[in-house]
C-alpha cells in the first residue's frame, strides 16, 4: 500500500529542487554551441550543492529511482520522478509547455550525447542501443613502436586497441612521424567508421629534480642471495652495475672491464678471485668466452672500483673503466634537504667525523623561481611520492625542507624525478614553447592533444587559441587532470571545453594521488567521473592500469578490480611495456564482462564540497 504521507513529503522536496534547477537557466546563453550540456552541468552543480540523501531514502522506500544515476540528465530525471509522484497522488503532470521552458535533455538523448562525444574522440560504431556501453582502450607507444614495419602497433590493433598515445616528452618528430605512418597505413585497411586514433601528449612544464654531481663510485656486481651472471670485457670497455633497459624493461647484466693483458689469458673454467673495496672476497667463474667478452658467474655481491685487483692462477690485473656516475644521495626521515632553482649539482649531506651534519643534502629544481611559489609549511613530494618533505623556511635561492617520508633504510634521491607541490599554486601556463613547436610538428596527424599540467580554464583557452591559429579546430582537446588545483577548478575547465567541438578529460591518477592524497583518490576519481558525465564529456581513466601484467604478464588481484572499475570511463589508458599486446587483450576481456553486468553505479547525493572553493583566490589553494 502506498504511503501517501511519504509521497507528499517527497513531492514537496521535489518542488524545492525543481525551483533551484530552473534558476540555472538564468545566465546560461541559449546560443552556446553546447547549451544543453552546459545547462545540465550547472544543474548538476546545483544538485550537488546540498545533501539529498534523505530524499533518496524516501524514493527507495517508494520503489522509485533515487537519482543516483541522474548526472547526465538532471532536470529530466527530476521531472520524471515529480510526474510519477504527482500522478500517484491524483494530481496533474508537468505541462508540455513547462517542460519545453526547462530546456532539458531527455534521458535517452543525454545518453546518446555522451556516446556521440565519445565516438568523436575515440572512434567506434554508432549503436542503436543507448543502454549499451563500450570502453575504448589506449596504449602508450614506446620509442621503437614503428620498428619491424610497426609490428607492435599492428598487434595491438588486432587485439582491439583503437587509440594510440604518442608522448612528446620523449623522442623527436621523426620518431613520432614513423609511428603515425604505421597507423595511417592500418587505417587504409579498416572501415571508415572504425579508424585508429592518435592521442598526442603535450609534455607541459617539467617540474623535476636537477642534475646530481658525478663521482667515480664503486660498482656493485653479483648478489648475496644467489649466483649471478655478469659480462667480462677487455679494456677499454666500461664497468657498470646491473640495470634495466628503459624501453624494453629487460634486465641488462652487470659488466666488469679488465686490463687486456689479464683478459687475453682467460679460458672457460678459470676462476677469478677479486677483493672488493670493503675487503670482501668473491669468486668469478668463466662459463663462456671469446675475443669479444666472457659470460661469468659471481659468487656473492661485491663493490669494486679501479683500486681492486683481480687474479687467476697467479696472473694479476685490475678493474678498469669505472666511469663517473651520479652520487648516491640517500635520505632518511628527519634529514634536511635544500632545494634550489639554481643549476648547481645536487650532492649528499656533508658530515663530520662524528656523523653530525655539517651541510644538508642539496638538489636543484627545474622550475624557475621555485622559491617564489613555495611557502613554509607546504608539502613537497619527489619521485612519485617516494620522498615526502615539509618546507621549513625560505632561503635566498631556495627552501630548506625536512624529510617526512622515506623508506626505513633510506630512499635514494635521483635526478630527473618528478616534483609535486600539492599545497602550492604554480601560476605557470600549461603550454610551453616546446609544446607549441611540437604541436606544429604533429598537427597533420593528431586526432587529439593531451594537455599536461592543465590547472585552469585559461590553459584550455590558450590551447584552443593556438589550434585555431594553426587551422586545427578539428583536433580534440583532452586536459590531463593531475593537480589539486585542477580538481578545484573542474567546473570552469569543463565549461571552457564545451565551447570546443571535440573534447574530453583524462584523470591522470598517478600525480593526482600524490597531489590529493592516496586515501582520497578513490572518492575524487568518482566525483570527476560524475561531473564529466554531467557535461556529457568522455573520460580517459589513466595511470598504472594492469601495470604488473604489462611488466611480467601476471596481474595482481587489485589491478583486475581496478581495471573493472575503469569500465565506467569511456576510455582506459595502458602504459608501455613488454607485454602490451597480452595486457590489452586481458583488459578488453575484463571490460567486456563488466559491461555485460554493469553500466554506472547508483550514487548517494551527499553535498559535494570539492567545487565549493572554485571561486577562492588562486593563491589561497
Amino acid at each position: 500500500m502506498l504511503d501517501r504521507t511519504l509521497m507528499q513529503s517527497a513531492l514537496d522536496t521535489f518542488e524545492e529542487l525543481r525551483s533551484d534547477l530552473l534558476a540555472a537557466r538564468h545566465g546560461t546563453d541559449p546560443n552556446h554551441p553546447r547549451y544543453r550540456s552546459l545547462l545540465n552541468l550547472r544543474q548538476y552543480l546545483i544538485l550537488r550543492s546540498k545533501d539529498w540523501t534523505e530524499l533518496q531514502e524516501k524514493l527507495f522506500l517508494l520503489s522509485l529511482s533515487s537519482l543516483g544515476r541522474s548526472y547526465a540528465h538532471v532536470a529530466a530525471s527530476v521531472d520524471t520522478l515529480y510526474d510519477q509522484l504527482s500522478s500517484s497522488m491524483g494530481r496533474g503532470e508537468i505541462s508540455p509547455e513547462e517542460t519545453a521552458a526547462f530546456h532539458h535533455l531527455g534521458i535517452a538523448a543525454a545518453q546518446e550525447m555522451i556516446a556521440q562525444n565519445s565516438r568523436a574522440l575515440f572512434g567506434g560504431k554508432s549503436s542503436a542501443d543507448t543502454a549499451e556501453q563500450t570502453t575504448a582502450v589506449m596504449v602508450t607507444l614506446p620509442s621503437d613502436a614503428a620498428r619491424n614495419g610497426g609490428e607492435l602497433i599492428r598487434g595491438l590493433s588486432e587485439a582491439g586497441v583503437n587509440v594510440f598515445r604518442i608522448n612528446t616528452a620523449h623522442d623527436d618528430p621523426a620518431v613520432w612521424q614513423g609511428m603515425a605512418d604505421v597507423i595511417t597505413a592500418l587505417n587504409a585497411t579498416r572501415p571508415a567508421e572504425e579508424p585508429l586514433k592518435i592521442f598526442v601528449d603535450l609534455a607541459g612544464p617539467k617540474i623535476r629534480t636537477g642534475r646530481v654531481r658525478r663521482l667515480k663510485l664503486p660498482i656493485v656486481l653479483g648478489s648475496n642471495k644467489r649466483e649471478k651472471m655478469i659480462m667480462i670485457r677487455p679494456a677499454p670497455a666500461q664497468t657498470f652495475s646491473e640495470r634495466t633497459d628503459p624501453n624494453t624493461r629487460v634486465r641488462i647484466p652487470g659488466q666488469l672491464a679488465l686490463e687486456r693483458t689479464l683478459f687475453d689469458t682467460l679460458v672457460a673454467g678459470d676462476v677469478l678471485k677479486v677483493t672488493d673495496i670493503n675487503g670482501r672476497h668473491a669468486k668469478i667463474t668463466i662459463r663462456q668466452i671469446d675475443d669479444v667478452g666472457a659470460l661469468a658467474a659471481v659468487s656473492k655481491k661485491v663493490a669494486v672500483d679501479e683500486r681492486c685487483a683481480v687474479s687467476a692462477g697467479g696472473r694479476k690485473g685490475f678493474v678498469t673503466g669505472c666511469v663517473e656516475q651520479p652520487e648516491r644521495i640517500r635520505l632518511f626521515t628527519g634529514d634536511l634537504l635544500r632545494i634550489t632553482a639554481t643549476d648547481a649539482e645536487g650532492c649528499a649531506a656533508i658530515r663530520d667525523e662524528t656523523g653530525q651534519t655539517v651541510a644538508p643534502a642539496h638538489i636543484s629544481c627545474t622550475l624557475p623561481a621555485f622559491a617564489s611559489y613555495v611557502r613554509p609549511g607546504d608539502r613537497v613530494y619527489i619521485d612519485d611520492g617516494k620522498i615526502g618533505l615539509f618546507v621549513n623556511e625560505k632561503e635566498a635561492d631556495g627552501v630548506l625542507c625536512t624529510v617526512t617520508q622515506a623508506k626505513p633504510g633510506g630512499t635514494l634521491l635521483k635526478e630527473e624525478k618528478g616534483i609535486n607541490l600539492p599545497d602550492t599554486y604554480l601560476n605557470i601556463p600549461a603550454l610551453t614553447p616546446a609544446d607549441r613547436e611540437n604541436l606544429r610538428a604533429v598537427k597533420h596527424f593528431a586526432d587529439m592533444f593531451g594537455l599536461s599540467f592543465c590547472q585552469t580554464d585559461r590553459d584550455i583557452a590558450d590551447l584552443q587559441a593556438l589550434l585555431k591559429a594553426e587551422g586545427c579546430a578539428r583536433i580534440g582537446i583532452v586536459p590531463k587532470i593531475e593537480t589539486r588545483h585542477a580538481v578545484f577548478r573542474m567546473p570552469r575547465i569543463l565549461e571552457q571545453l564545451l565551447v570546443w567541438e571535440k573534447s574530453g578529460v583524462m584523470i591522470a591518477r598517478g600525480d593526482l594521488a600524490i597531489e590529493t592524497g592516496f586515501e582520497n583518490l578513490a572518492a575524487i576519481q568518482e566525483s570527476l567521473l560524475d561531473l564529466c558525465s554531467a557535461a556529457h564529456l568522455p573520460v580517459i581513466w589513466a595511470t598504472q592500469v594492469l601495470e604488473s601484467q604489462m611488466k611480467n604478464n601476471l596481474p595482481s588481484r587489485a589491478e583486475i578490480t581496478d581495471a573493472a572499475m575503469a569500465g565506467r570511463a569511456e576510455c582506459v589508458m595502458l602504459n608501455k611495456g613488454p607485454f602490451a599486446i597480452d595486457t590489452a587483450g586481458a583488459l578488453l576481456r575484463i571490460l567486456d564482462r563488466v559491461h555485460q553486468s554493469f553500466r554506472k553505479n547508483r550514487q548517494l547525493l551527499r553535498k559535494e564540497t570539492l567545487w565549493s572553493v572554485a571561486d577562492a583566490p588562486e593563491d589561497s589553494l
